[in-house]
């Protein structure tokens, strides 16, 4: 067994709070939107570079490629990275010593260090990313998303700041969040799991459904009091996923959400019901109980019922999704789906709770058609 919590961890109420404490100057290179630039940094010394520059969505490896030209022209002694998770995937390439472009970095073995100091700091509550040492970049050429681990990737300091959930908007909160509960679950029921990565995805699985539950009985107002809750909460499953990687479920969302431009958090919410409802139908008094136990103590299930189905209820009142014809699937592309998450995901696969055959992955798609 092996775990580990790499980055330094801080936590302040404000952006301007961080900067005093760190220090930021003209020597920093901040890595943002502008949106965000312009409603928490405006009064920062720090070199900007911004992510909307190249990229309006999810980064791709072509986009990533323009980030790498545009910052090796640039002097900088630390990258302070501040976003949701695609930036701070990016941050992790960008700060690497390295003229590669991503496909020379993401070939097997190509390992290289770090140019400059990093910091990461999320503005979702979901991928905790600050946490880990993965890049996540959409491969056009390829039709899926490839995931790829830099040791140099971690980052010197994971910085929480409860300030910058305030403007974020609804569904990026709703799926981000989702994102995280994802991970608590799929690695909790890992092979590889542990007790420390247990320790940490319960807390988070506890805390992201009482939040939800608040959500339910008070309305959205209660997210920003609840902030600090769901910013620790996705923070301990990065945690988690840093020592034990994901599964099934974001093995189908990376090449779904690849093939229709489908967020990720978004994508990993559309198929945690379906994927859990299988591992419990195959091995319900394995460490899967552990988890029904909680969706009946903090959501409840009336009468029995399968407390996967008491999941999605609750998450379809606070993850609102669509059906996966109205993105563009259609039925007869179920097993050739399918088979493209056996042949590009199999990193993520070997983590399930139990194996899922391509016919399971078949009946996942076909039950969210």
């Amino acid at each position: 067994m092996k775990f580990a919590v790499r980055p330094q961890l801080h936590g302040y109420d404000t952006f301007a709070a961080f900067a005093e404490a760190h220090a930021v100057t003209e020597r920093d290179l901040i890595f943002t939107q502008r949106v965000l630039h312009d409603a928490f940094m405006k009064g920062t010394l720090a070199q900007t570079l911004f992510y909307d520059d190249f990229c309006d969505g999810e980064p791709t490896d072509i986009a990533v490629d323009e980030m790498l030209h545009a910052i090796r022209k640039l002097g900088f002694e630390r990258l302070i990275a501040i976003g949701g998770g695609s930036i701070l995937d990016c941050a992790k390439v960008l700060a690497l010593d390295s003229d590669e472009n991503v496909a020379g970095l993401f070939a097997a073995g190509v390992q290289p260090g770090r140019k400059a100091g990093l910091l990461l700091i999320p503005t979702t509550c979901g991928t905790g990313c600050e946490v880990t040492c993965v890049s996540v970049f959409d491969f056009p050429s390829i039709g899926s998303k490839i995931g790829k681990g830099f040791d140099a990737g971690f980052a010197d300091h994971a910085v929480l700041i409860d300030e910058l959930l305030s403007k974020i908007p609804y569904h990026v909160f709703a799926t981000s969040s989702a994102d995280a509960l994802v991970h608590a679950l799929e690695i909790y029921l890992a092979p590889r799991a542990n007790a420390y990565t247990d320790m940490f995805c319960m807390a988070a699985i506890r805390s992201i459904l009482q939040g939800y539950m608040r959500i339910v009985a008070h309305g959205r107002e209660v997210i920003q009091q609840d902030a600090k809750a769901y910013l620790t909460a996705s923070n301990m499953a990065g945690i988690a996923l840093a020592n034990v990687l994901a599964g099934g479920v974001h093995a189908i969302a990376m090449h779904f959400g690849s093939a229709h431009h489908v967020p990720h958090g978004e994508a990993t919410r559309l198929f945690l019901p379906p994927v859990f409802r299988i591992y419990y139908e195959k091995a319900p008094n394995g460490k899967i109980a552990d988890i029904a136990r909680v969706i009946e103590e903090v959501v409840g299930v009336e009468g029995g019922g399968n407390p996967f189905d008491a999941l999605d209820a609750l998450l379809a009142k606070v993850v609102p999704t669509r059906r996966l014809s109205e993105y563009g699937m259609t039925a007869g592309e179920t097993g050739r789906y399918a088979d493209k998450v056996i042949e590009t995901q199999q990193r993520l696969l070997v983590n399930n709770y139990v194996p899922l055959s391509a016919q399971d992955i078949a009946r996942v798609y076909s039950e969210l058609m």
